[in-house]
């Protein structure tokens, strides 16, 4: 105040939430008021406006990444790169493009949601599918109906964030990035949510009240870019984190890298109460542990699931560890091959229990049987011949 204004030499975009500011040549002292609010910045000399002008958006609107992807749909990503910008959001366009043509399957639920948008592909290596997104927070529905006060330590990519919403949590979320920080909010105001986002690491947050429940997906790259899998090795450690986080919550639902041995995670958390192994098109996915303040009272229970795209099960098996290795045989009729998430999660013996099925070898996956099972959980093969083992080259159609 105080001031009049000759012109305005210049604007600038920032993100964040007041996006805008300007620079000011002063001429003479003469009261004036700057409105930034809303959707315009509006300059009031003398009881009227001196200049009125709309903010620029932050993103790109639905529409003009529809037009993009339409436009440029066979058009490789390098000659993107360099074309000559004809829209401020051209980066962010070009990432909304890069995810249509290569990660469609991946996040096919979001993909559908006008104005929803994903950061860079680099930063969604490790992000949760959409489908694992749904399955994780539906089976934490059921397990905590009545929790609905969520921290999400790990924001990321945010789409297990969006996940836990879409099954009425309501979510604190750290991150420390200010780009992903910024589109945590952008995508919680297309889809309507209180999403609560602080721009700072999880070590550094201090919670001014106690959750219901904490969600964690440590990053997995190290400071060189490298990929890491033992939790010691990401960021934040949940090892040297878990009681500060358990401090505020009773229960943390933790994801780890699909390479890790099931075994070797128990040991590493004692207080683990379930650990599921989940995977989706044969493919291991996650390893999440629900992770509690005390050691379970009863042996931890273990599952594998194998999800659809939609985030519905194919299969959820829960493991048997009663049960002790089966007598081998030989090939019989049948052959079985385990899904993956059955084979991580060490479930062979409870299978060939489960389905009386006998194993061929200590070391190998393969099961089999002279009654055809219908139902197993994986591929089944028909034995047409049995041969000795080949010498030199293998003849067409081996494998």
């Amino acid at each position: 105040g105080g001031e009049t204004l000759k012109r305005i030499v210049q604007k600038r975009q920032r993100k964040d939430e007041s996006s805008w500011r300007c620079w000011f040549e002063v001429v003479e002292n003469t009261p004036i008021k700057i409105d930034l609010d809303g959707p315009n910045i509006k300059v009031i000399y003398r009881g009227g406006y001196l200049c009125s002008m709309s903010k620029a958006p932050l993103y790109p609107s639905a529409d003009e990444v529809t037009i993009f992807w339409n436009e440029n749909q066979r058009v490789p990503a390098f000659r993107l790169r360099l074309k000559r910008p004809s829209s401020a959001h051209l980066s962010c366009l070009i990432d909304q493009w890069e995810v249509r043509l290569e990660m469609s399957d991946r996040f096919g639920a979001l993909l559908k949601m006008p104005g929803y948008l994903f950061p860079g592909r680099a930063k969604l290596q490790q992000a949760s599918s959409s489908a694992t997104a749904l399955w994780k927070a539906t089976q934490l529905r059921l397990l905590f109906p009545d929790s609905n006060k969520m921290w999400d330590v790990t924001g990321g990519s945010g789409i297990d964030t969006w996940g836990f919403e879409q099954v009425g949590m309501h979510c604190w979320v750290t991150e420390p990035n200010q780009d992903l920080a910024a589109l945590h909010r952008h995508n919680a105001g297309i889809l309507g949510t209180d999403r609560q986002v602080i721009e700072c690491t999880a070590e550094a947050y201090q919670p001014p009240h106690a959750f219901d429940l904490i969600y964690a997906d440590p990053s997995r790259m190290d400071l060189h870019g490298q990929r890491v899998y033992h939790p010691a090795d990401c960021h934040p450690n949940p090892l040297t984190e878990l009681d500060h986080w358990l401090s505020f919550a009773p229960w943390i639902l933790l994801k780890l890298s699909p390479m890790v041995d099931p075994d070797a995670a128990l040991k590493w958390f004692p207080t683990c109460h379930q650990l599921w192994t989940l995977s989706m098109k044969r493919e291991v996915k996650e390893v999440l542990l629900l992770i509690g303040r005390k050691k379970p009272a009863t042996e931890v229970q273990r599952h594998a699931v194998d999800v659809h795209p939609d985030g519905s099960e194919n299969y959820h098996f829960i493991l048997d560890q009663s049960v002790s290795a089966s007598s081998l045989g030989e090939p019989k009729t049948y052959l079985y091959d385990p899904d993956a998430a059955l084979v991580a999660a060490r479930a062979l013996p409870s299978l060939a229990v489960r389905f009386a099925l006998t194993p061929l070898h200590p070391e190998a996956r393969l099961l089999t049987s002279d009654v055809l099972v219908t139902d197993f959980p994986g591929r089944i093969f028909q034995v047409v011949a049995l041969h000795p083992p080949f010498q030199g080259e293998w003849p067409q159609g081996a494998s």
